[in-house]
């Protein structure tokens, strides 16, 4: 048995690398457009989680589409925080503060605190799961997410490495199974009350420790490509703006044969909209997008035996 997560970055368009202003100056119409998404997940049985930012949360139409998704369609609403759209605006507005766990505890708590008490509000029920965004997490965000009363987090990403000193770089874990974080270096299992989730990124074929270990750190243009062209190597997100379909196939199929016990998809909401990203321009792109979803979890549903869960779900099975 599986236990299958599509866990989507839910939040407001832009073009990454453009100014970081506040939520005042992006809109959230991508929301409209995650119908057909949310159909096909119907079709299959997939439970969604959307990890809404502030933006999401304070449009009064984006949250009657996401509420409709939670009562009738098994969706969980979690939280998303992207500090520069997120008040209170105490930080200074620089590229490295667009990361959340580089701010100071207490102003990550006073943003998520002010996030979570609106989709409250709106929602009647208080949101139990995390991603942060940007994947800016580290051990300052974990009693943050304690004194929250955060369940799950879902921020860390196995082998990716920040291209700056101030960007998120997480690397190899010895175990990407859920696991009680630890307050000291959250690679490692500890006995925090939240639990990490990490979004499912892994190589295609069995390699030696060794080599898992120091991937991440080979040159791309040397050993890595040199891995790929003779031994057929790759590193894979299980996310379809990364992978196409025969990837998230080949991907998934690794990791279940090494027993591996959950899977854990990503994206982002405005990838379902015309030009709300880079990944689809037009509507055709977003139809080819649906088009490898529906092949991947028809594919899935075919040849595995899968639970669809929430995120809020996976504390109960792995925090026993």
């Amino acid at each position: 048995m599986i236990h299958f997560l599509v866990t989507i970055d839910t939040e407001e368009e832009r073009e990454w690398g453009a100014e970081y202003n506040d939520h005042s100056q992006y809109t959230v119409r991508n929301i409209q457009f995650l119908e057909p998404l949310q159909k096909l997940f119907d079709r299959h049985g997939v439970k969604a989680t959307y990890l809404i930012d502030y933006p999401v949360a304070a449009d009064q139409k984006a949250m009657q589409i996401l509420s409709d998704f939670r009562k009738n369609r098994q969706a969980e609403i979690g939280l998303h925080l992207h500090p520069w759209v997120n008040p209170p605006y105490e930080e200074e507005r620089t590229l490295a503060n667009t990361f959340p766990a580089n701010l100071p505890p207490e102003l990550q708590l006073k943003k998520l605190k002010i996030l979570s008490d609106l989709i409250s509000q709106t929602l009647g029920e208080q949101p139990l799961s995390y991603r942060a965004g940007r994947y800016g997490f580290n051990e300052s965000s974990v009693p943050v997410l304690e004194e929250l009363g955060v369940l799950v987090d879902s921020s860390v990403v196995p082998f990716r490495k920040g291209k700056q000193p101030f960007e998120p770089s997480f690397g190899y874990l010895a175990s990407i199974e859920p696991y009680r974080l630890n307050r000291g270096n959250i690679k490692e299992k500890g006995d925090s009350s939240v639990l990490e989730v990490p979004v499912t990124v892994g190589f295609n074929k069995k390699l030696p420790q060794w080599l898992a270990k120091n991937y991440i750190d080979l040159p791309n243009i040397g050993l890595r490509r040199l891995l790929k062209k003779f031994w057929g190597l790759d590193l894979y997100w299980l996310r379809p703006s990364y992978a196409n379909l025969n990837q998230m196939i080949e991907l998934s199929e690794h990791l279940i044969r090494s027993g591996v016990s959950f899977l854990n998809m990503m994206f982002h909401s405005n990838e379902l909209m015309p030009g709300g990203s880079k990944y689809c321009k037009t509507q055709d792109d977003v139809d080819r997008y649906l088009k490898r979803l529906d092949d991947y979890f028809t594919y899935l549903n075919a040849n595995h035996s899968v639970r669809y869960v929430q995120l809020r779900e996976m504390y109960q099975i792995y925090s026993g």
